[in-house]
């Protein structure tokens, strides 16, 4: 039970960093841009106003990756001893799957990290 908790525990922290750390994806980015024009919209915000309120957004967005920047060493060692105390449950077999998930789910990170960066 404890190891499918640190296992839950991990991939939700990671999840959590990837989102906060790493660039916007375009979706995201549309998402980002229908949110500010709703908040506009709905608020009647002047141009001037917008400008402020995008501004603070945009600030706010920074600072976060900032801050998540500052802790990712540590996410990543927390995911790191997770994935050595599961080891230890699992057998040989049971083991090689594991090293192939994590491989797997390492690719599509740096898949999606690759496509964040050129949409920049």
């Amino acid at each position: 039970m404890f190891l499918l908790g640190a296992f839950l525990t991990g991939g939700a922290v990671g999840f959590a960093a990837d989102r906060a750390v790493a660039s916007a994806r375009p979706q995201r980015q549309l998402d980002e841009k229908a949110m500010r024009d709703s908040l506009a919209q709905e608020l009647n915000l002047s141009a001037d106003q917008r400008h402020v309120i995008d501004s603070v957004m945009d600030w706010r967005r920074a600072r976060s990756r900032e801050i998540m920047q500052t802790y990712r060493p540590v996410l990543d060692s927390i995911r790191d001893s997770a994935r050595v105390l599961m080891l230890r449950e699992l057998d040989s077999v049971q083991q090689g799957k594991f090293h192939r998930l994590v491989e797997r789910n390492k690719r599509t990170a740096d898949s999606i990290s690759r496509a964040r960066a050129g949409a920049k």
